[in-house]
């Protein structure tokens, strides 16, 4: 009951900075969400003995984001040079144990690398105009950012519910034992379902050959990305990475599938749109 109310508090928000005429409250939501997501990633490396550099992690993660707001995804890279740089200084200028100085800068580098490089692509997305290249398409961005979250929420839905009720065989049993192969084909082909029907529903402008593709990689790597939180959680011996949402856990929790496939979403928008 948690999860469903949980849902109907945020699914109005987030339609909302999807579908509003200016992009910021989206990016706004993005923001707010990416900075509880790396404070969580920063808990979980703190757990296992990491000392991560918090403080610089939250000012580069912001750096990052800025960076697809601006419309200068290379800066990203910039930024990470940077902080790369910084974590490793800090690290040296400490008088702490030597032990830790690599797990600390790793962990440093690589919660913006997962939460804010990964979530930045999402801004990327929102701010397109209605005209890339050669297409062109009312709400072009909106329409782009419902069919994906469709995408992203119903095959984990559809992967819960085949998994329940034919699930037999284990996915992933010492990373999710709950995750098995027949929910997984499940959430699958629910994905592939989704994208026709938004196709046919409110995104007419793609070709119903690139809504099965999207649907089937972002149904394929959702997953993906699901268990690769539960591998980070599983290491640090909790089993949520937080508990902000009711039902849901933590923020990392609930935008691990949306991690994962939003470099998919952009690089779609971005250059397989050009060809429409």
């Amino acid at each position: 009951m948690k999860r469903i109310l949980t849902a109907i508090v945020g699914l109005p928000i987030l339609l909302f900075t999807v579908w509003s005429r200016s992009p910021y409250f989206f990016v706004a939501l993005t923001t707010i969400a990416a900075l509880l997501a790396l404070r969580e990633f920063y808990g979980l490396a703190s757990r296992v003995d990491c000392k991560p550099h918090v403080v610089v992690g939250y000012i580069f993660a912001l750096v990052v984001l800025a960076s697809f707001l601006s419309e200068l995804p290379s800066a990203a890279v910039v930024a990470l040079i940077a902080l790369s740089i910084v974590s490793l200084s800090i690290a040296l200028a400490s008088s702490g144990d030597l032990r830790y100085s690599l797990i600390s800068v790793s962990s440093t580098v690589f919660g913006v690398v997962y939460v804010a490089v990964l979530s930045g692509c999402l801004i990327g997305v929102r701010i397109l105009p209605d005209t890339v290249m050669r297409m062109s398409a009312p709400h072009l961005s909106s329409k782009l950012l419902t069919m994906f979250f469709a995408l992203v929420m119903l095959t984990d839905t559809g992967a819960y519910y085949v998994g329940r009720s034919l699930g037999r065989h284990k996915l992933a049993p010492r990373i999710s034992p709950g995750k098995t192969i027949e929910g997984a084909v499940g959430g699958f082909l629910v994905a592939m379902v989704t994208g026709v029907l938004c196709k046919i529903i409110f995104f007419h402008e793609i070709p119903i050959t690139h809504a099965i593709a999207l649907g089937a990689a972002i149904g394929f790597v959702g997953q993906i990305g699901d268990l690769a939180e539960s591998m980070l959680k599983r290491g640090a011996g909790v089993k949520d990475s937080g508990n902000l949402l009711p039902g849901h856990g933590g923020m990392l929790d609930r935008i691990d599938s949306i991690l994962f496939c939003a470099p998919l979403l952009y690089y779609y928008a971005r250059l397989l749109a050009s060809s429409l």
